[in-house]
């Protein structure tokens, strides 16, 4: 019987440490998303950083992202349309008076053209550039529509690249 119980207690607490950590990936991505809606379709931006990848990608994939995001501004786009709509996937990003054009990557369905109601849409955004976060700055829509970010002190110390572990010396 204390066997049952130790196990039970087990599973009880690897379930309790998996409900931790998603709420955990989803408090940090709140910090890092925005919305902008555009006719038919809600984009959702995440920042790109050490953390948000950790929460979004699984390996190997993240890794290719993470050194995405260590080169420039990048940004994980997800949308799911509400209606039969054409999108376009050319976004401009906005910050103290300068206009910055970003690159495409599709993952899913993200690519100029006719999305289906209810089909995800998958994709990345890359910036020339890395953009001062200490700054605010708006994701531009073809509609004029914005996602703005204005990141807090504490998204802006997290979005910091998180530095590789240290090497232990062979014995």
């Amino acid at each position: 019987m204390k066997k049952l119980t130790i196990v039970f207690v087990l599973c009880v607490a690897a379930v309790s440490a998996a409900a931790a950590q998603e709420s955990s990936n989803q408090s940090l991505l709140q910090l890092f998303a925005r919305s902008a809606q555009t006719e038919g379709i809600t984009w959702t931006f995440v920042l790109l950083n050490d953390r948000t990848v950790d929460a979004l990608f699984q390996a190997p994939g993240k890794y290719a992202m993470r050194a995405r995001a260590h080169q420039a501004t990048t940004f994980y786009v997800q949308a799911t349309p509400e209606k039969d709509v054409q999108i376009d996937t050319v976004f401009q990003v906005e910050q103290d008076g300068q206009t910055l054009t970003s690159q495409s990557l599709n993952i899913k369905g993200f690519e100029k053209g006719f999305a289906t109601k209810g089909k995800r849409i998958d994709g990345i955004l890359q910036l020339d550039k890395k953009l001062d976060l200490t700054h605010p700055f708006k994701i531009k829509c073809t509609n004029n529509s914005a996602a703005e970010f204005k990141l807090t002190d504490e998204a802006v110390k997290l979005s910091e690249n998180v530095p590789p572990p240290a090497a232990t010396p062979a014995p």
